[in-house]
């Protein structure tokens, strides 16, 4: 398993439109290879991880190239000014 996380950092009093605008998003669901998807937000505020699980790492490039991928991002106003990383992890164990 492949498991990709975007930590975003939006900037103080945008949080509203980050939340907005994935509470908006038609989701993962269909995306072949995709196995999972959580919006995360941390407690302490000023932080939220988007946790994408996919069955290979071919899967998730595949979406990364896609239509579907083009259509989900084309609106940055809810991150505008937010930093982003994006951090890749190969699951070695799963129970």
């Amino acid at each position: 398993m492949f498991v990709v996380i975007n930590r975003i950092r939006p900037l103080p009093g945008t949080e509203d439109r980050i939340e907005q605008a994935f509470a908006r998003a038609s989701g993962m669901k269909g995306v072949p290879g995709c196995l999972g998807f959580e919006f995360w937000r941390s407690r302490e505020g000023g932080e939220y991880l988007v946790v994408t699980r996919w069955d290979s790492e071919e899967s998730f490039r595949a979406w990364r190239e896609s239509e579907h991928f083009r259509r989900a991002h084309r609106d940055t106003s809810a991150s505008a000014g937010a930093s982003s990383e994006l951090l890749v992890y190969e699951v070695l164990r799963s129970v």
